[in-house]
């Protein structure tokens, strides 16, 4: 599904890599009611090139909406839509380490460590099922590991901490 540049600018900025731990960020329409919305279907899940995390991310999230109340229906039929990405990205990161040090400069030979790395980033969208108009998205961002359980972890920890709060409540005026 295609995305405006615009949709949620509080999102974009969301992808700020954090170092300690998953980071995660939601936002949402403030004029949205909520308590409106009790059944959903998919428009279009993950597609990572990774069925089974595709399809367990799609499961993670069902479950975590049928404990909030929410039910699953047949596509179309739902007062909400939902459509996941995960997207990752190969980064580097470089550390320049002094065998010397006096009166607060670096000196002496240095040794540069690069260390690359794959950053993971997990979006859900939940739009209105009719006007597909943006209610809701999670943003999930973590470095991800070549060890594909260590990744369904991951991918459950991010989805716990994004639906934490979810669904929001009525926003004061």
């Amino acid at each position: 599904m295609k995305r405006t540049a615009g949709m949620f600018i509080g999102a974009a900025l969301a992808l700020l890599t954090g170092c300690a731990g998953i980071e995660v960020n939601t936002d949402f329409d403030r004029r949205a009611d909520f308590s409106r919305y009790r059944t959903y279907f998919w428009i279009e899940g993950p597609d990572s090139g990774d069925a089974a995390i595709d399809r367990r991310v799609v499961e993670l999230v069902d479950a975590v909406l049928r404990s909030k109340g929410w039910r699953r229906v047949h596509e179309g039929k739902g007062d909400a839509a939902l459509d996941a990405e995960i997207l990752t990205k190969e980064e580097q990161r470089s550390d320049t380490y002094y065998d010397g040090w006096v009166l607060n400069q670096n000196l002496g030979p240095a040794n540069t460590v690069v260390t690359t790395f794959r950053e993971g980033t997990l979006i859900v969208d939940i739009l209105d099922g009719s006007s597909k108009r943006p209610l809701w998205r999670g943003v999930a961002h973590e470095t991800i590991s070549d060890n594909p359980a260590k990744n369904e972890a991951l991918a459950g920890q991010a989805i716990t901490k994004m639906f934490a709060a979810f669904p929001p409540g009525p926003t004061p005026r």
